[in-house]
Formats: C-alpha cells, structure tokens, sequence
C-alpha cells in the first residue's frame, strides 16, 4: 500500500514539473530542441510510468488486497467456481481479468476451476467456450474487440456495442478508461506545449501497419486529401518516410494525424485516437459515429462515410490555413464527463453483482428450461 501511494505521489510530482516545464521551457532544462522537449514531456509522463506501474506494482498490489480481503471475511460468502477462456493475455487483457476478480472478492468465495466452471468468461481470441464442458455454465462474453455478442450462446455480456438487452448486456467503451481526469489534465498539457511550436508543424501523418479490406475507407480518404498536401505515412503499410522508432513522437510533429478505425461500429473505438490526442495533434477519425457521447465533437473532426470526404477535407484545409481556428480547436476539453470512469465502474459492479447474486439456475438466460432438465 505504501509503494502504491509513493508511486501515485511520483506521478503528480511529475504533472507538476511539467506544468512550470512548460510555463518555463527556456529556463528549465535549457533545451533548445522543442522536439526533443516534447519527447521529455511524453516519454516520462503518464502514460509510460502507469504501463509500468500496471506490469510491477499495481496487479501485485491487487492480489495482496484481494488476498487480505479473503482472510477476512471467507465464512459468510458464496462459493463460486469461475474461469476465463479465449482471452489474449496481454498486458491490458490480464488486468481486466484482475479486475473481474477484484470486483467479485469484494462479496464472492471465487476459486479458478477450468474443468467446471458455474460461470464462464470468455472472449473473441478463440473458441474454447464452445466446449461441451461448460454447457451448464453461465457464459459471459467480456469483449474488447469490435465484435457483436451472440446472445444465443452468452447468458451475458460485456461489450462497447451499442445495444440494450434489458440485465443481459453491459455497455463499456473500455479505452475511455485513458480519459480520466489525471490524463485529461496531461493531454490539455500536451497542448498547450505544441501550441508553442505550432509553426514548425508539418501537415498531416498516419501510421498504418497492416491492410485489409476493411482499411479501403481510410486508404481512399487519405488518397483524397493527399491531393491537398502530402500526408505522410510511418507504419508498415505504404511507408513514404522510412522506418520510425515511437508513433507518438512521430505524430507530435504534424498537425493533423489520421486515426481511422479498421472496421464501422456503433460504440466501440481503440487506441487510435487516444494516441493522436496524446501526440498533440488534431485526430482525423473515422469508426465510431457514437464518438461524441464520451468525446468533445470541437476537438476532433469526425469523418461520416463517403460522402462526407468532400466536405471534411475542405474543412480541414481552412484549419489548415487559419491559426487562429486550429488554436480554436487546439483549446477545446476532450473528454464531456470527467466522472465517466467512476460511473463506469459503478456499472460494472452493479452489472456482475445482479448476475452473481442470483441463484444460478435463476441466473441462466439461453435455454433456460432446457438446460434445467439436462
């Protein structure tokens, strides 16, 4: 607990030396390379010291309190038998599983069962949940891709789909978890310093590493706008730049920054966009059409289909062409709530405790009567 707080302590220390930082780029430090000053900014910043965090201290953290939380109070709780399936353990992956887990001790006996589960996590990097094993099972899709649940075969889920399936379904736009108010703080920061450098920008930068046929939409909206000025491109695909080390430091030095999703979908979105707003650029997007429920709509431009590739590329060229407006733009709050995640995490408690609070029969949604008799 006292390495948490220490750690936490560190992290607002550093927000307030990059606040005089940036106030006093010419005294402090005395770097002459804004660039290189940038670089300082984001690399020692939040967003890399929370990785780090996550991956030494906080999922350490997690299960001493969890630990501590069961030998307190193990007599009086329901004993529940769970398990997680076809999950890609990535690091972000592993700590919404320690967070199911976290949330359930809090008023479950939970134990790790593979072989029978009463209740089965499962998501879209595989098909083991599919296993006959876990028939009896209650399924709870927990999905961070942009795929829909089958509800034919998930009792519940967790997912950024926009739908409504009465206390079967949970949505959660799971990246908006960067957007705290913490983060907020930095990203206005990060601004703010770019602003001070707004003239040594270039015009527009992507970063694309793979192609499929879902990528046809930002490939021909780059191809348009390409006609305007020279976009230029740093990943894998299409490269017209050579190789780059960081996609962040990278981007920082454009204007604009193309941040299209891979496929459509009505609430889900990734990190693409968090990555232009951190690179201190003004993100291109296209995806999410439901954006402007969590994200200010005045701090991005939001590109809808086809026919609105005309109209958003001479929109673009008169930010382009008036410094006052991209400054505008450049000012405005990203995230509407800041109290998004505590809400969010209301929800998710509020979501597993109905599920798990019921008796398990009572629980079950597909083929309830059916899965009664067998």
């Amino acid at each position: 607990m006292k390495i948490l707080k220490i750690i936490l302590i560190i992290n607002y220390i550093i927000l307030f030396i990059n606040i005089i930082y940036i106030g006093k780029k010419n005294i402090l430090f005395n770097i002459k390379n804004v660039d290189y000053k940038f670089y300082i900014f984001n690399k020692f910043s939040y967003k890399n010291i929370s990785y780090f965090l996550n991956k030494k201290y906080i999922i350490n953290f997690f299960k001493c309190s969890v630990s501590q939380n069961i030998k307190n109070n193990n007599s009086i709780k329901k004993k529940v038998k769970i398990y997680f399936s076809d999950f890609n353990y990535s690091l972000y992956r592993k700590m919404q599983i320690m967070k199911i887990k976290e949330i359930l001790r809090e008023k479950f006996d939970i134990s790790i069962n593979r072989e029978n589960p009463d209740y089965l996590f499962y998501n879209v990097f595989g098909c083991e949940y599919l296993n006959k094993k876990y028939k009896n099972a209650i399924k709870i899709a927990y999905y961070t891709e942009n795929q829909l649940v089958d509800f034919n075969i998930a009792d519940y889920a967790v997912g950024q789909a926009n739908l409504n399936y009465l206390d079967r379904y949970l949505k959660i736009p799971y990246v908006i978890g960067y957007y705290n108010s913490f983060n907020n703080s930095k990203f206005l920061l990060i601004r703010k310093l770019v602003l001070n450098r707004l003239s040594r920008k270039k015009f527009c930068a992507a970063v694309i590493s793979n192609y499929h046929r879902n990528s046809r939409f930002r490939l021909k909206f780059i191809y348009e706008l390409d006609k305007y000025k020279k976009v230029d491109m740093g990943g894998r695909y299409n490269n017209n730049i050579g190789k780059i080390k960081d996609k962040i430091l990278f981007l920082s030095n454009y204007k604009f920054s193309i941040a299209m999703e891979n496929s459509e979908g009505d609430g889900y979105f990734s990190e693409k966009i968090i990555d232009s707003f951190l690179a201190g650029t003004i993100p291109i997007y296209y995806g999410n059409y439901l954006m402007d429920e969590y994200i200010n709509p005045k701090s991005y431009i939001l590109i809808r289909g086809e026919n609105d590739i005309k109209d958003k590329i001479e929109y673009i060229k008169k930010i382009d062409n008036n410094v006052e407006l991209y400054k505008k733009i450049m000012k405005e709050n990203i995230l509407i709530d800041l109290k998004f995640n505590e809400k969010m995490e209301k929800q998710k408690y509020e979501f597993l405790y109905n599920i798990f609070e019921q008796d398990k029969y009572q629980a079950k949604r597909v083929d309830k009567y059916v899965w009664k008799n067998n």
